[in-house]
């Protein structure tokens, strides 16, 4: 447990140091970067969609997930309980949202297709069912800033971390500042490595390397070195999902 322990320290030291890490990117190729990288994990398995390596921008996007949401209601193996119901619904919105972003409204849009994906893949998820915790923002987000960036932080929290860690889930409204997440994630941090601290399977590893970033960029975040990292620590959490969940 004290190699791993230093594992993740040494991860969030290095991730907060200066060299050689430079200040994380939030424009849009990086938006339409976390959405694909969201989208992979699951809609493959899913639905049998097919995820590429690389993505050239917001009509690529709005392809994929075109793609994504045809298989999804031609889906034979699709039920009609609340959950997979509530899924698909989040489904209609990314594309829409997307369409917005490629027709040059902005990138909040983009932040709008990340955040319906992410509910889409936790209501649809077998491990979590608390699809009412899980709002789109239904029209309401217009620019990428810290609130909106840590509301999707919580809702994607919410999709694997009160599953997989035993977290408590985080209610609408308690993740209200950026060193308020910070503390949240250093709770994610620590039951992770409760439970995967002595596992030295690849995922187990990854998963863990990625929750050290995801709490480097939260430090940096409540320390106010910019929204940008809270946009790096919900991409670190985005990878973290997909090798521990």
């Amino acid at each position: 447990m004290a190699e791993t322990l230093t594992y993740v320290t040494d991860g969030i030291a290095a991730g907060l140091s200066t060299y050689p890490h430079p200040k994380p990117v939030m424009d849009t190729g990086a938006l339409v970067e976390a959405c694909r990288v969201q989208a992979r994990p699951w809609v493959t398995r899913r639905f049998g969609v097919m995820v590429p390596a690389e993505l050239s921008g917001p009509g690529a996007l709005v392809d994929l997930i075109a793609e994504v949401t045809d298989a999804a209601e031609h889906d034979p193996d699709s039920t009609e309980d609340d959950a997979t119901m509530n899924g698909l619904e989040h489904l209609d919105n990314p594309h829409d949202e997307a369409l917005r972003a490629y027709h040059g409204h902005g990138n909040g849009y983009l932040l709008g297709a990340l955040f319906s994906l992410i509910s889409a893949s936790g209501a649809l998820s077998e491990g979590y069912r608390d699809a009412g915790l899980m709002d789109p923002f239904c029209g309401r987000l217009s620019a990428v800033d810290e609130s909106a960036l840590i509301e999707t932080v919580r809702v994607q929290l919410n999709t694997w971390a009160p599953a997989v860690l035993e977290t408590p889930s985080y209610a609408d409204g308690e993740i209200t500042s950026a060193p308020a997440l910070s503390e949240v994630i250093a709770q994610v941090v620590d039951a992770a490595q409760a439970k995967y601290g002595d596992m030295d399977d690849d995922d187990s590893i990854r998963g863990m390397a990625h929750l050290a970033g995801a709490r480097a960029h939260s430090l940096k975040a409540a320390s106010g070195h910019g929204d940008a990292y809270v946009f790096a620590a919900l991409g670190s959490l985005v990878l973290a999902a997909a090798s521990l969940a």
